[in-house]
């Protein structure tokens, strides 16, 4: 059953609604007063004019979390026994005048084609005051931005891609690709997630929001799973699951594994479907082996998602699972989990093997403290840094970590100096679109995308497949 409502019933959506009116301007208020605090690198440089601007609006901010406070306890308690009836996800749709369900997977080329872009990208929509200590600033304005980027490259009528030689394939792209599936993680924050999705609406009829299960166990009732899916094609089931182990800062948020199935095509001969899965990992784990367990669900989840949905004539075109995994193939602390029986069940086309990445692989997870340089400051100057083995290894984190955690990947990870090493210097890859290698396919192009420099700490990966 698709949910298109946030409760069965229309009094607790009403009731969730007048909650979270109360709330609102009290968290916001809390955000920004502590956000004043927070200055970015950015405003560092200009940090007289930063207390300049801020500190004047702090009285004001103090007043209303005075004067709201109370009732604002109330409508917590009141939000999250709500929590308890609500569905796990969202899904909008908003066709045009005059479009039908059908008319989203026939109305392209892609059927003539048979070719499909898949994309992942982590966006960081936290509390404003939670996402500058990630070094990044204004989250309701990115969230519109980041928005307003994609859709700016989803030109309609933009030719399709098309594979060039191995040898001069592109691999590191300014703009994002004709997309016809994209997975979102960290779309935390409920409003700015809401700007996002009007965003997208534009081009994409189908998205999946506002995902997870809240309860005392599974994440305090504050985050949900920061998990979006967006989609040009009709989708016919979705579920969603949270994992049974978590630590650390990952017990407030309710990570887990969203599961999609959609409509391709209906033909003479069956129903075209695609499954695509998308999931977010524990996050510096540190020596507790949570990933480890997180990947056993997603290895039994995805089986069990397919079998239950599975039609009769249903053709199975391909199965992709993208997300941030959290862990790269080539660190040292990492080669456990990137042997993880997962990956013999799906195929990651940028790695050659175990412990070694293709040679034209970079890394996505960003060193924050130097989100704010000139060099990464537009998608074209990004993509030159990224080519670039001495300037990468500046800007994205290196491959060589022993123990994840948070001093170690943000606190204490410090741009080297002296020789580069290329196998390692900027190439932790934690962000994956990988396909599941029972399903015959053809990759046709794998990338990774610049256009999102400086909105967000993560770099985009596209993958464009035919299917066979």
């Amino acid at each position: 059953m698709l949910h298109k409502t946030p409760f069965p019933h229309k009094y607790q959506q009403w009731a969730f609604d007048l909650s979270e009116f109360i709330l609102r301007p009290v968290l916001l208020s809390l955000s920004e007063i502590v956000s004043i605090f927070i200055p970015t690198t950015h405003e560092r440089n200009h940090v007289v004019m930063h207390y300049l601007q801020n500190l004047p609006l702090l009285p004001l901010y103090l007043s209303i979390l005075i004067c709201l406070l109370v009732p604002a306890i109330v409508a917590f308690f009141s939000r999250c026994l709500l929590h308890l009836y609500r569905n796990s996800y969202i899904l909008s749709v908003r066709l045009k005048d005059g479009q039908t369900d059908a008319d989203t997977c026939t109305s392209t080329c892609h059927q003539k084609c048979h070719r499909y872009n898949i994309s992942t990208m982590n966006i960081c929509l936290l509390p404003e005051f939670l996402s500058r200590f990630n070094n990044l600033s204004h989250t309701s304005w990115r969230a519109q931005n980041i928005g307003w980027r994609i859709i700016a490259d989803q030109d309609q009528d933009q030719s399709i891609i098309k594979p060039k030689a191995p040898s001069s394939r592109e691999h590191i792209l300014t703009n994002f690709p004709e997309m016809d599936f994209i997975c979102i993680q960290e779309a935390w924050h409920r409003d700015y997630s809401r700007s996002l999705v009007n965003e997208l609406h534009k081009i994409y009829p189908w998205i999946i929001y506002d995902v997870g299960n809240s309860n005392l166990y599974n994440n305090y009732f504050l985050f949900n799973s920061g998990l979006m899916f967006v989609s040009k094609y009709e989708i016919l089931d979705a579920s969603f699951k949270t994992y049974s182990h978590s630590c650390k800062q990952c017990l407030f948020s309710g990570k887990g594994l969203l599961m999609v199935k959609v409509l391709l095509e209906k033909t003479s001969k069956g129903t075209k479907v695609g499954y695509i899965f998308n999931t977010h990992l524990q996050a510096y784990q540190g020596e507790t082996p949570i990933i480890q367990k997180q990947l056993d669900e997603v290895q039994l989840w995805t089986k069990e998602f397919r079998a239950m949905t599975s039609g009769q004539g249903d053709i199975v075109t391909f199965d992709i699972l993208c997300g941030d995994f959290n862990f790269d193939n080539i660190s040292p602390g990492d080669q456990c989990l990137s042997e993880h029986g997962l990956f013999s069940m799906y195929v990651d086309p940028a790695r050659k093997f175990v412990g070694k990445d293709q040679d034209w692989t970079v890394g996505t997870e960003m060193r924050q403290s130097c989100l704010w340089e000139a060099d990464v400051s537009t998608p074209e100057k990004f993509k030159v840094s990224l080519k670039n083995p001495a300037k990468r290894r500046r800007y994205i984190l290196d491959a060589d970590v022993e123990i994840a955690t948070l001093s170690n990947l943000v606190y204490n990870a410090h741009p080297k100096t002296g020789k580069v090493n290329k196998e390692r210097d900027g190439k932790r890859r934690i962000d994956y679109v990988l396909y599941n290698k029972d399903v015959n396919v053809k990759v046709e192009q794998y990338a990774f995308v610049t256009r999102l420099a400086q909105v967000t700490d993560h770099i985009p990966v596209t993958m464009t497949i035919s299917t066979l």
